[in-house]
C-alpha cells in the first residue's frame, strides 16, 4: 500500500503557485499550436488540458484559480504588444484595416482562451482537493 501511495504522490505532485502557472502555461501555448489546425476545437484544447493539468498541480481550486490568473495575463500582455507593433506600421489604410481584424480576432480567442484555462484549472484544482479528502 505504502508503494502505491508513493507513486500517486509522485505522479500527482503538488507545485507551488509560479510552477503550477508553468505547467498551465507551456502545456495551453504547446498545444494551442500542435492543435491549432484542428477545425472548431483545435485551439481550445490547449488551455482545457493546460488549465486542468496546472489545477491538478496546484492542488486546491484557490491556488489553481491563483496560478491560472498569471498565463491568462501574460498572453494578454503578449497580445497587446502584438497590437501596439501592428499599430506602428498602419500607416496604409490596407494594413491598418488587417491589423484591425487580426486583433478583434484575437482579442476573441484571448477571452475565450483564458475563461477556459481558468475554468479547467478550477475543475483540475477541486478534483485533486476532493481525491486528497
Amino acid at each position: 500500500m505504502a508503494l502505491k501511495d508513493a507513486r500517486v504522490k509522485r505522479v500527482n505532485g503538488q507545485s507551488s503557485i509560479s510552477g503550477a502557472s508553468g505547467w498551465m502555461f507551456i502545456l495551453s501555448f504547446l498545444l494551442t499550436l500542435l492543435l491549432g489546425w484542428v477545425p472548431f476545437v483545435g485551439p481550445f484544447i490547449g488551455p482545457v488540458v493546460g488549465g486542468y493539468v496546472g489545477g491538478r498541480r496546484a492542488g486546491t481550486a484557490g491556488r489553481a484559480l491563483g496560478a491560472a490568473i498569471l498565463p491568462a495575463a501574460l498572453l494578454s500582455v503578449a497580445i497587446v504588444g502584438l497590437g501596439a507593433l501592428a499599430a506602428g506600421y498602419s500607416q496604409l489604410p490596407v494594413i491598418g484595416a488587417i491589423a484591425v481584424l487580426v486583433a478583434g480576432l484575437t482579442g476573441v480567442m484571448l477571452i475565450a482562451h483564458s475563461a477556459l484555462l481558468i475554468g479547467a484549472a478550477l475543475i483540475g484544482g477541486a478534483m485533486q482537493q476532493l481525491e486528497r479528502t
